[in-house]
């Protein structure tokens, strides 16, 4: 990803409605998951891809999170802000930690990432350090065929349909909790969005930071309500849910 992305994810993270909303709906997601983990003594979190911390960094008030990235500038700017992290530099696909060491990994937008050669490795990476009974949690962009300016900054190379999320998490062994698209009032705006800035590169981070002066915060906070009794078929992001057999 571009230098200059991490900077903007470190200086919004705290103000953009989309980090805000997101790791709302990822508390949703997974804190009534990681009550039911068998307890360790530390609990330990794995931000898989972390980035700035911006989407999972917030764990670290249910334990010890190590965050993981490729990218030392990512880490650095994480340090900053989150300075009672592990630190680990290094590959989503060899990850650097004992086999069942912790209890959760979070992997937020990382699989789509050019740099990620290989989403099943990094996936049977993410299950091989989760303790037995442990939970892995992905997100990823949604909507396979859309591409869209801001895929060029974060130099994506795909997207996933739940079914694609869902078969890299049994193909790592893992039992699926929970699967649902997110994000589903994007879809079309995005997809005209993608119209307008065909060949241009731009960043979400750039602008909108209030969400349309809170709209779609609104809107998300409406859809995390419907998430709490049905899954949704898409969205712009998709998730699964999954746990480490016994």
């Amino acid at each position: 990803m571009d230098a200059d992305e991490y900077r903007r994810m470190a200086a919004v993270e705290q103000t953009h409605w989309w980090y805000r909303s997101t790791r709302a709906l990822l508390r949703q997601m997974i804190v009534n998951q990681l009550r039911q983990v068998t307890q360790s003594a530390p609990r330990r979190l794995l931000d898989a891809g972390c980035g700035t911390g911006a989407a999972g960094a917030w764990m670290s008030e249910f334990g010890s999170v190590i965050a993981l990235d490729a990218e030392a500038d990512a880490l650095n700017l994480y340090r900053l802000a989150h300075p009672d992290a592990r630190m680990i530099h290094g590959d989503i696909s060899s990850i650097d930690l004992p086999d069942d060491y912790v209890n959760v990994a979070l992997c937020v937008t990382v699989l789509y990432h050019a740099e990620v050669v290989d989403p099943q490795k990094a996936v049977n990476e993410m299950a091989r350090v989760v303790i037995p009974g442990g939970v892995v949690c992905l997100m990823e962009p949604g909507v396979r065929r859309l591409r869209r300016s801001h895929d060029q900054v974060t130099h994506a190379a795909r997207r996933f349909s739940r079914h694609e999320l869902e078969t890299l998490a049994a193909n790592a062994g893992l039992d699926i909790i929970r699967s649902t698209g997110a994000y589903s009032f994007l879809v079309l705006p995005a997809w005209l969005k993608s119209r307008v800035e065909r060949n241009t590169t731009s960043s979400d981070l750039d602008n909108n930071t209030s969400g349309l002066f809170g709209l779609l915060g609104l809107l998300a906070r409406f859809e995390r309500r419907i998430l709490r009794v049905v899954s949704l078929p898409f969205g712009l992001s998709v998730i699964v849910v999954a746990r480490k057999k016994s």
